[in-house]
């Protein structure tokens, strides 16, 4: 098709570009809400295509959309692009390469948006990695009037349906009562103790849980010194889930264990929900067979695992609850121990492979809304789906 050779060929056209623009996020990480520097520099490369570019959409500072295209379009599509950090890791998750991939697929179309009659946008996605930045503008309506939602992230295999856990992530503070731990531990309480006999509870708690549960934290406050009993201790968890039923049921469950915690050892407790609640990805089949015969058409050999396995939890899930959405993934190598969140992983979205992953997605992006603007049978079945599921 005439307008998919375009796509690829302006893909490769702005190459070193795009390349570039990956290679700077990946220099400059920034954390959750904190993506500043990234938001101005992808901003500025859509301005600069004639994008009408708003930012601080959803409340969020460092959100924006960016339009391109005709008034009244036969679809509009949305690319995600997601560009928060991770501590310490920098891009272990190739936010970088999903920014990147998503903008050069817009950039790709926008000289063939008259032409195919359709309307693009990209949707500046903080926080995926904490907080849940896409819930913010699902809530805010951002994408009402979307056709569809595509991204792609990096990963160690080029898959295109995967499920996500849903995920609720918790902050417990235990308040007890200082005194000398040796010369007077009898009129302390300790704290601490309450976020010990809490990883222990959920510890016995994780024998009766199903398969795909996840309860896992860390201890974020232990203590001054070892000679003053702790009168303050705290930790964060993250609870998941394959269906919202069951983690609400799980989090009922997982209160109980902190509530427990403190009424053995005297403590009081608060505990409060950090951030939004993530849904699970409702994958939509009709749009992941245009966008896998898209990537094959380019010479990239898709495999697909078992699809509720080795899952983690994204707040695509929630924006996939209310359009058609697809979340595949590609890949930056075949070594099956470089996973997301590592520092090998982190290298390899840094470099060439990162770089050609990138302009993969990228392609196969532009080219799989090309199928939507040109085919409003294929659009139909796609929102059939949705709307039936």
């Amino acid at each position: 098709m005439l307008f998919k050779d375009e796509v690829v060929t302006s893909v490769n056209r702005l190459s070193s570009k795009l390349i570039a623009t990956s290679r700077f996020l990946h220099l400059h990480p920034e954390l959750a809400y904190e993506e500043r520097e990234s938001s101005r520099h992808l901003t500025s490369l859509l301005k600069a295509h004639d994008f009408e570019v708003i930012e601080g959409v959803g409340g969020l500072p460092t959100a924006f959309v960016a339009k391109a295209g005709v008034e009244h379009p036969s679809a509009t599509i949305a690319f995600l692009a997601e560009y928060d950090a991770l501590p310490s890791l920098g891009h272990a998750c190739g936010h970088n390469l999903i920014a990147t991939s998503s903008i050069g697929a817009a950039l790709a179309l926008r000289p063939s948006l008259s032409a195919l009659g359709g309307r693009v946008l990209v949707v500046g996605c903080p926080a995926e990695e904490k907080g849940g930045g896409k819930i913010a503008l699902v809530k805010a309506d951002l994408f009402a009037n979307v056709s569809a939602a595509l991204l792609v992230h990096p990963s160690n295999r080029t898959e295109i349906f995967k499920d996500a856990l849903a995920m609720r992530a918790l902050r417990v503070e235990f308040f007890g009562k200082a005194s000398h731990a040796a010369a007077a531990p009898h009129l302390g309480i300790n704290a601490l103790d309450a976020v010990v006999l809490t990883f222990t509870n959920l510890n016995a708690l994780r024998q009766q849980l199903r398969q795909d549960a996840r309860i896992h934290g860390i201890i974020t406050d232990g203590g001054r010194a070892p000679n003053i009993t702790p009168d303050y201790a705290a930790a964060r968890f993250c609870i998941r889930a394959l269906d919202l039923e069951y983690l609400h049921d799980l989090q009922r469950r997982v209160v109980a264990c902190f509530e427990a915690a403190a009424q053995a050892t005297g403590a009081t407790v608060a505990i409060h929900e950090e951030g939004e609640e993530y849904h699970p990805m409702k994958c939509n089949r009709a749009l992941g067979a245009l966008f896998r015969a898209n990537l094959e058409a380019l010479g990239e050999r898709v495999e697909q695992t078992p699809e509720d396995q080795d899952l983690g939890s994204t707040d695509v899930g929630n924006v996939s609850q209310v359009v058609p959405t697809i979340h595949p993934t590609i890949a930056l190598t075949d070594r099956s121990e470089v996973v997301c969140h590592s520092a090998a992983f982190a290298e390899a979205a840094g470099g060439a492979a990162g770089d050609r992953a990138m302009l993969t997605a990228a392609k196969a992006l532009a080219m799989t809304a090309v199928d939507l603007f040109s085919c409003p049978e294929a659009l139909q079945i796609i929102q059939q789906e949705f709307y039936q599921a």
